[in-house]
């Protein structure tokens, strides 16, 4: 029994840190991968995988931080909208969600369908004949991740309706306007 809660844990945790894991091992291969090539340079020796690797690297680590964003909601909306209209916050966020999970559904559609097609051409790269779907397997990756990150902030948000994503209060911005007031400034 005891086991099986530390498995449950391990799982869980690992769902939670699956990103900054993966960030932080990307991160040191980026590193590592840099140093050979500023090396490289200065002893005049050229490691043709270095420019290669880095900029492939550096896709994996974009796609896997949109989904750490997601996680810790940290993309920048434009929240002025939110004010005007005459809806709760909590609507708006759960339609900008939404919105945002449907463009991750369907880039993790076209990514999948991009790697798949590297894998079936056996298709590799120019510098160093590695395998392509390894890297264009970085647009369904983060993309996957970042739709999960998002059906478990909408289905936190619809179970905890008094927690709002946007930082105003649960009122309507239809009742701020009756009040004179937009963001807690009272109008003269």
């Amino acid at each position: 029994m005891k086991n099986r809660k530390t498995k449950t844990k391990l799982f869980k945790w690992s769902l939670d840190e699956i990103e900054g894991c993966l960030m932080l091992l990307v991160t040191i291969m980026l590193v590592i991968d840099v140093f050979l090539g500023i090396l490289a340079r200065f002893v005049h020796f050229e490691i043709v995988f270095a420019t290669e690797l880095g900029k492939y690297l550096f896709i994996w680590l974009c796609l896997l931080g949109i989904s750490a964003a997601a996680k810790d909601n940290q993309h920048i909306r434009i929240s002025i909208i939110v004010e005007k209209l005459p809806v709760s916050p909590r609507i708006t966020w759960i339609v900008s969600q939404v919105i945002f999970l449907i463009f991750s559904i369907l880039f993790f559609y076209v990514g999948m369908r991009l790697a798949w097609m590297h894998f079936i051409m056996d298709k590799s790269t120019v510098g160093f004949n590695f395998p392509m779907f390894v890297f264009t397997a970085a647009l369904p990756v983060g993309f996957f991740l970042t739709s999960w990150r998002l059906i478990q902030d909408i289905l936190n948000q619809i179970r905890r309706p008094g927690k709002n994503r946007w930082g105003m209060d649960q009122t309507t911005a239809q009742e701020l306007g009756e009040q004179g007031s937009f963001n807690g400034t009272k109008r003269m």
